[in-house]
């Protein structure tokens, strides 16, 4: 206990205004009780207090024992109350030299990148910045308000962003990014372009994530209006009802790139064709072991048959409504769509969305349940098969290894013609995915970072990009 005790500045201070006690105490009772010094108890607790105290007290003392137990007294006073006090000042210069730690000094930068955010989600921000160097030939400085909580990882996160930011100067601060003194802290009104990203992470939070970026694109805009800076402004949602829905109050410029969106267009294109977008075709088959050939044959076949192309999507995952929507902008009736998901994934991520005209015949299977799986796919005898998480938790990694699993019972379970698109969440759960021609992983973190990259470095072909993603301009 003693030395459990001497480990905290609040043990050392407790044990040390014992030994004081203890002396007085202890002294008081000698010099009353066994050598008769003192008519009460009390007057020999006061004088053993004052000897504590003042070592000057000794010249009132008169015969050997009084002036023994006081050389006592003011001795102890002055190795115990140095001790004490010596205690309380050193923990209050290392609680203020502490709190000070905690604070970062505000950048000074003009003509910058500034991040807003990110936390774990920061490593889609450092891959975009790893591609920065190819889509554009601006080279900022790069400034990331992190949010204080992630403090404790500072070097693990300044190590990845300037291995990501390459060649480009990086700069990590930590504050609070949805407020003043956050946008102070990164000199947001002298920023050349201003990103601003979620700070959680985790397929199943997209509602608070966006709820989040919408709470600092506000006040940002608020910052800016009231200093008459006009920096680009660039928005990471995950969903893209939920920019719909918040739109209308952010200025005019300002641009969001949209998780689901960008990540079901990719898939869209991949299964409509990939001609004419290289930044597309670079994010179908990230490895490059596939036959890309294969979804034009499957193309063809169903054209040459004068039948909607027969897709089948193996789990239900967040980017499901969105690659609905983008399938009904191409043409719902190009397409017989059928489902094999767990019951709780699908309820949750499409269940109860509205599927934009797309019909839809769900068979609930489990993707761990190799039987079953194979059966679903032989009655739907798909001429193209998109494998994608269901993600019920915050584990990206269990989430891309559910997928990887039912991703290898559906090759085992198809045909040798039948190409698969497999959406997983992080590189190198692609990485680690066996080499079949049939395989073409689509990475949902690269696409998103490409999305960053262009919009951030590039915005004139970002723009052309957008128009060409979109269905409902006739791309794809």
């Amino acid at each position: 206990m003693l030395r459990r005790a001497l480990r905290t500045a609040r043990g050392r201070v407790a044990l040390l205004l014992l030994a004081v006690a203890t002396v007085m105490l202890t002294t008081a009772a000698l010099l009353h009780y066994a050598f008769d010094q003192y008519e009460t108890f009390g007057d020999a607790l006061w004088s053993a207090a004052v000897h504590l105290v003042d070592p000057g007290a000794l010249i009132e003392d008169e015969d050997a024992a009084e002036r023994a137990m006081g050389m006592f007294q003011a001795i102890a006073g002055l190795v115990l109350l140095i001790g004490l006090l010596f205690e309380l000042v050193s923990e209050t210069v290392n609680r203020s030299i502490e709190r000070l730690g905690r604070y970062d000094p505000p950048v000074h930068a003009e003509g910058h990148l500034l991040i807003l955010g990110g936390g774990e989600m920061l490593s889609e921000a450092a891959e975009a910045l790893a591609l920065a160097s190819e889509v554009g030939e601006r080279s900022p400085r790069v400034v990331v308000v992190a949010p204080d909580a992630e403090r404790s990882s500072r070097r693990r996160m300044l190590e990845e962003l300037r291995e990501g930011a390459g060649r480009l100067r990086v700069d990590l601060v930590f504050g609070d990014v949805g407020d003043e003194s956050g946008f102070e802290l990164g000199a947001a009104a002298d920023a050349a372009t201003i990103l601003v990203l979620p700070s959680g992470r985790g397929p199943v939070v997209a509602e608070s994530a966006d709820v989040e970026v919408m709470g600092t694109g506000l006040a940002l805009g608020e910052y800016l209006a009231e200093r008459g800076a006009e920096p680009e402004v660039r928005m990471l949602f995950r969903r893209g009802r939920n920019v719909d829905a918040v739109w209308d109050f952010f200025p005019e410029g300002w641009d969001a790139i949209v998780g689901d969106r960008t990540v079901g267009a990719v898939l869209r294109h991949a299964i409509t064709g990939l001609e004419g977008i290289p930044e597309i075709a670079g994010l179908v088959d990230v490895r490059g072991g596939g036959d890309r050939g294969l979804l034009d044959r499957a193309r063809r076949g169903a054209a040459e048959e004068n039948r909607p192309l027969r897709l089948t999507i193996v789990g239900c995952g967040i980017n499901a409504p969105a690659l609905l929507e983008d399938l009904a902008a191409a043409g719902a009736g190009r397409f017989a769509l059928t489902m094999l998901a767990p019951r709780p994934a699908f309820e949750t991520h499409l269940g109860r969305a509205d599927r934009a005209g797309v019909e839809v015949r769900y068979e609930e299977t489990q993707p761990g349940d190799p039987e079953r799986l194979r059966d679903r796919l032989a009655a739907s005898d798909p001429d193209v098969v998109v494998v994608t998480p269901s993600p019920m938790t915050w584990d990206l990694r269990n989430s891309d290894a559910e997928a990887s699993l039912a991703l290898l019972h559906s090759l085992r379970a198809i045909g040798p013609e039948v190409p698969v698109l497999a959406e997983l969440f992080l590189p190198e759960s692609a990485e680690r995915l066996p080499e079949d021609r049939r395989l073409l992983p689509v990475c949902v973190l690269e696409a998103v970072a490409a999305a960053l990259a262009l919009s951030v470095f590039n915005p004139e072909r970002s723009d052309a990009l957008v128009h060409g993603l979109d269905a409902r301009s006739g791309g794809g």
